[in-house]
C-alpha cells in the first residue's frame, strides 16, 4: 500500500515538473511574439460567429486639436469673464453714487407654462442674460404666474429686457385676489373670508421669502414688507440686526436711509428649495 502511493505522489511530481516546463516555455515563446511585432494578432473570424456587422467605434477628435474649436472657446471664456467683470465694476461703482430718490420694491409677475423648481427657472433667467444677483426672491402666487421680486431701480430695465424675448408681463396680476384660491375647501367662503384668505397667504409667502434674502438687502425689504402691511412688526424686528434691534426709536421703524438698497447685486441671493415649499400654505392646485 505505502509503495503503491510513494509510486503515484513521484508520478504526480513528475507530471507537476512537465507542466511548469511547458508553461515556461509558452510564455517566453509569447514575450518573443510581443517583442518582434508592434501589431497585435487580429481576430479570426469563424463560421460560428454571427454575420452582425459591428461598426468599428470610430475616435473622437479632442477639441484641443481643433484650432477653430480652440478659438471657439477661448472666445466664450473671455466673454464671460468680461462680463462678469462688468457686473463687478457695476456693483463697486453704485457705492459711490447718492441715494436713491426711487426706494422700495416691487414684484414683477410673469406667465410660465410650467411651475419648475426655483433653481432651473434662475438658470433659464441666466440664459436670458438678466442678472440673477438682482432677483432678489422668486415664488409662485397662482397657476401659471411667477413672481420676481427687484429694486426699483432695476424693475423697468427688467421690463424692457424681458420684453425683448416677447415676454408678455402680468401687470393686472392681483396676489391678493380671492380669485386665486383653488382649494376646495374655501369654495364656501363668504367673499370677506376668501379676501383675508388670500392676504393671509400673501402674508406667509413675504414671511417666507425673508428666510431666503440674504443681508444686508434683507434689512431693506423686511422694511418694504412692513410698509406695506405684509408683515407684522414682530416678523420686522425678527428681521433686523441685532444692534439696530436695540438702539432703532420705537417710533421709526421704516427709516428706508438703507445704503443697501442700491447694491443688491452684490450679494448672491440663495435659491428657494422647491416650488412645493413656496406653496405648501397657499394654492391646493
Amino acid at each position: 500500500m505505502i509503495q503503491r502511493l510513494t509510486q503515484e505522489l513521484a508520478a504526480a511530481r513528475s507530471e507537476i515538473e512537465q507542466l511548469r516546463t511547458t508553461t515556461i516555455q509558452l510564455q517566453n515563446q509569447f514575450n518573443h511574439e510581443r517583442l518582434t511585432s508592434n501589431q497585435p494578432t487580429p481576430p479570426v473570424i469563424t463560421n460560428t460567429q454571427s454575420s452582425f456587422d459591428i461598426p468599428e467605434p470610430t475616435p473622437t477628435a479632442s477639441p484641443w486639436r481643433n484650432p477653430d474649436q480652440v478659438r471657439r472657446l477661448k472666445e466664450s471664456l473671455m466673454q464671460q469673464r468680461q462680463q462678469r467683470r462688468q457686473q463687478r465694476q457695476e456693483a463697486a461703482a453704485r457705492i459711490l453714487q447718492p441715494p436713491s430718490e426711487n426706494q422700495g420694491f416691487k414684484y414683477i409677475y410673469l406667465p410660465t407654462k410650467a411651475r419648475v423648481p426655483i433653481g432651473q427657472l434662475r438658470s433659464r433667467l441666466r440664459k436670458l442674460d438678466i442678472n440673477n444677483n438682482r432677483i432678489l426672491d422668486i415664488h409662485y402666487p397662482d397657476r401659471n404666474v411667477v413672481a420676481l421680486l427687484v429694486h426699483n431701480d432695476y424693475a423697468d430695465e427688467l421690463r424692457s429686457h424681458l420684453q425683448r424675448f416677447k415676454v408678455t408681463l402680468k401687470d393686472d396680476f392681483n396676489p391678493c385676489d380671492p380669485k386665486i384660491l383653488r382649494d376646495p375647501q374655501y369654495a364656501d367662503a363668504s367673499d370677506e373670508e376668501r379676501a383675508n384668505l388670500a392676504f393671509m397667504h400673501h402674508c406667509n409667502r413675504m414671511e417666507r421669502a425673508l428666510r431666503f434674502i440674504r443681508t444686508p438687502v434683507k434689512f431693506a425689504v423686511a422694511r418694504y414688507f412692513y410698509a406695506q402691511g405684509w408683515i407684522s412688526k414682530q416678523t420686522l424686528q425678527e428681521n433686523l440686526p441685532s444692534n439696530r434691534r436695540n438702539n432703532e426709536p420705537e417710533s421709526d421703524p421704516l427709516c428706508f436711509e438703507d445704503e443697501n438698497m442700491s447694491t443688491t447685486d452684490e450679494y448672491k441671493n440663495q435659491d428657494l428649495p422647491s416650488d412645493e415649499a413656496c406653496m405648501n400654505d397657499a394654492l391646493s392646485l
